[in-house]
């Protein structure tokens, strides 16, 4: 039993009245809860590892093997049993015991789960009912089971108050029916329809012998649900029934409900810890892990034993001396109950993985220390999408060059920098001559190559300080920064020019293309973004008027 499991499923086992214990396949004590001293007198360290076997009663152990032990390893689940146990005083007390199998996800059983409850006195009064009428009476109505009497047509002629509050019904309902009615609705424990015939009680007058535990649905009309009850039948003495009797099963059954749901709520909690596709560990006080399960395994890229005893702070990016849970997350714990936030881990392979995490402290309790639980989901993928979304916001989709949107971004920063250097910087409007012939001629597809080629042919060009967007169909506009005169940025402009002038090859195409360039700068034509595209776009048309290829602003802004 793993140290989650403690936490999400035990907690409730170690605070019960009755003795919750884990078995090996070969029935060995695995784990066992503190219960056991005070029903037995072991402490769970000298039971663990031991055969219960051993402590069996020797007329019980044959028929707990093949009634209890055997089914069980072979899947069968709901087994309850009653029989002896030796305590550590000697004295043989007895027990009544619910089994089920744990499996793997392929189906085998790895583990067998009991409750047991101490029934001797349920026992020895069940025994004194044969002995003497008063004593029966009597203990009917002390009995915490219910108890009813059938009579040999399988009709109830007698039963004790708890019987009545068990099945959800008062004293003149119960008075009479018989397992053959139909409000009955009763099932087995697979949900399928539980036949009259089939009844503890029916079984006892058809065949002589008595059943044992029995598991049975029933709808209670009271609490408008099913409740499960576990039933015992025994005939009654022929030599008993000489005369006037007519009692001819004595019946009794214990609301194990609770027991039911418990241990559905703790197949369903274990279903949901082992397979979840979120990652979650548990944490003690001190921040150490002490189990994962193997989506954690999985995001981490290492087994999960990798990681047990290990501080969680081995596996965060957080550099700091104290730790992140110190610094961070234990005072939140400790104030809230609970911290969520972004965890960024490192994995086996040394990488770095985006996690939010979602903390929980579990309260302390008599039987164990507070622990945490963090589930851990993996948004790694969020974070690649939303980078994604942030770029293409930015970027033209044809070119991956800036768009307008970022091209502002980018011209504040220009400004800036020019603004504390005392710098200038400047602004070419450039528009494709000859493009709208290809694109019509060809098809868009081929422009579209194009104009993907001339993107390429001007970042090029490009200097790591320097910004070339795409703000239109044929249009790009460039930030030159850091040339010393006016007529290196002519240079610079005549540079692209000649790059987009060569030869393009598309489709087995060879096609040229001229541009257009007009130069603004910045701040003798203007100080802002605005300014600087309009003047250097009448500068671009000047050039186009004058067929040539370069032409600089000649006034201010």
């Amino acid at each position: 039993m793993t140290a989650t499991n403690k936490s999400l499923f035990e907690r409730l086992a170690e605070n019960m009245s009755d003795l919750v214990a884990l078995h090996a396949p070969d029935g060995r004590y695995s784990w066992v809860s503190p219960s056991a001293e005070r029903i037995l007198g072991y402490s769970p360290e000298e039971l663990i590892g031991t055969d219960p076997y051993e402590l069996f009663h020797p007329d019980d152990a044959e028929s707990i093997r093949n009634q209890t032990h055997q089914p069980a390893v072979s899947g069968d689940g709901n087994i309850l049993i009653r029989y002896r146990i030796r305590r550590a005083d000697g004295e043989y007390i007895w027990f009544e015991t619910l089994t089920q199998p744990i499996a793997n996800d392929k189906g085998d059983v790895v583990e067998l789960h009991t409750t047991s409850r101490d029934v001797t006195e349920q026992q020895r009064i069940e025994d004194a009912l044969a002995e003497s009428e008063a004593l029966y009476r009597v203990a009917m109505e002390s009995l915490e089971e219910g108890v009813v009497v059938h009579d040999s047509e399988g009709r109830i002629i007698a039963h004790n108050p708890q019987a009545a509050d068990i099945l959800g019904l008062n004293e003149e309902e119960l008075n009479g029916r018989e397992p053959r009615d139909s409000r009955w609705e009763a099932i087995h424990p697979d949900g399928t329809p539980f036949p009259a015939e089939e009844h503890p009680a029916m079984v006892t007058i058809r065949t002589g012998k008595s059943c044992c535990q029995v598991l049975m649905g029933v709808y209670s009309p009271r609490w408008n649900d099913r409740r499960w009850i576990s039933i015992n039948s025994k005939p009654v003495p022929a030599d008993v029934r000489n005369g006037a009797c007519r009692a001819a099963v004595v019946v009794s059954f214990s609301d194990v409900t609770e027991n039911i749901e418990r241990e559905g709520q703790l197949q369903r909690w274990s279903t949901v810890y082992r397979f979840s596709g979120e990652a979650i560990i548990l944490v003690d006080c001190e921040g150490v892990i002490r189990d994962a399960n193997k989506a954690f395994s999985r995001i981490v890229c290492d087994e999960k034993t990798a990681w047990i005893g290990r501080c969680v702070d081995d596996i965060t990016l957080e550099s700091r001396s104290d730790g992140l849970f110190a610094s961070t997350i234990w005072p939140t714990l400790e104030s809230t109950g609970s911290w969520r936030g972004e965890l960024w881990l490192r994995d086996a392979n040394g990488g770095a993985l985006a996690t939010w995490a979602a903390m929980t402290k579990v309260k302390q309790s008599i039987a164990a220390e507070a622990q945490y639980t963090m589930i851990l989901s993996d948004f790694s993928e969020r974070k690649d999408t939303e980078a994604k979304l942030r770029h293409d916001a930015g970027h033209d989709s044809l070119t991956g060059l800036p768009n307008r949107l970022l091209l502002k971004d980018r011209f504040e920063v220009a400004m800036s920098t020019a603004e504390r250097q005392n710098d200038t910087f400047a602004c070419l409007y450039l528009d494709l001559n000859g493009f709208k012939l290809i694109n019509d001629r060809y098809g868009h597809a081929v422009g579209d190559t194009v104009l993907q080629l001339v993107a390429d042919r001007i970042s090029g060009v490009m200097r790591s300080t320097d910004t070339v967007a795409r703000i239109g169909g044929d249009e790009f506009f460039v930030i030159v920064f850091g040339l010393d005169t006016k007529s290196d940025y002519q240079s610079f402009a005549a540079r692209i020019s000649e790059a987009i002038g060569n030869q393009l090859k598309v489709d087995g195409l060879n096609l040229c293309i001229g541009v257009s360039i007009g130069v603004a700068l910045y701040p003798d034509h203007g100080e802002s973004l605005e300014t600087l595209m309009s003047i250097s776009d009448c500068a671009m048309y000047r050039a186009k008027q004058q067929r040539l290829s370069i032409v600089l602003a000649d006034y201010d802004a």
